[in-house]
């Protein structure tokens, strides 16, 4: 009696132990800014943590780099496309620090364009046209090359505008929210590679 009462007062302070644990949390999103001499880079939080079906509405967070360089993958490439939006005929940009939904006008859709695709393996994208007054992508994500109209006044942006960033997973601490203590690049990591 007097060894189940002892096993399981220690169930019981492990338990307790496990509790005031700090596990930590992690969040997810598109990358939109890197300074390699800072070592900060800029998400756009992606709240379902889904590569296939994101959603960017988490919020723009700048966090530094893992102090550990063990924990920390390929280096993000950053973007200024966070999203295409082909049912609202929309596109998600960064641009000067923040986020802006640019209305579109969708005038061609290539579908199911694998990145070994000729189409897509040596070409440059974006294609802006200022002629046209379009863009046309490649978005890796949905597979698909798409053209799509956009105001007078976003022709003049860079290139980098319309290139995605990599989508980056980070793992930090609550009681240092802005301290990446993983950092894992998942648009250029393999997890089932051996």
């Amino acid at each position: 009696m007097r060894t189940t009462y002892l096993k399981l007062a220690a169930l019981f302070a492990f338990c307790l132990s496990l509790a005031a644990c700090d596990f930590g949390q992690v969040e997810q999103g598109r990358c939109v800014a890197y300074n390699p001499d800072q070592k900060t880079f800029t998400l756009v939080l992606d709240v379902k943590h889904d590569v296939v079906n994101p959603s960017y509405t988490g919020g723009v967070m700048t966090y530094t780099m893992p102090e550990d360089p063990a924990e920390i993958g390929p280096e993000p490439v950053p973007g200024g496309r966070v999203m295409i939006d082909q049912e609202k005929n929309q596109v998600i940009l960064f641009v000067n620090g923040k986020l802006e939904t640019v209305n579109v006008e969708f005038t061609n859709v290539q579908k199911d364009v694998l990145p070994n695709n000729p189409l897509v393996k040596g070409a440059k994208y974006p294609v802006i046209n200022k002629e046209e007054g379009t863009v046309t992508e490649y978005s890796r994500r949905l597979r698909e090359i798409v053209t799509f109209k956009v105001p007078a006044e976003y022709l003049d942006l860079p290139a980098s505008t319309w290139e995605a960033g990599d989508e980056c997973r980070i793992y930090y601490k609550e009681n240092a929210k802005h301290q990446a203590l993983r950092f894992m690049n998942v648009s250029k990591t393999n997890i089932f590679k051996k």
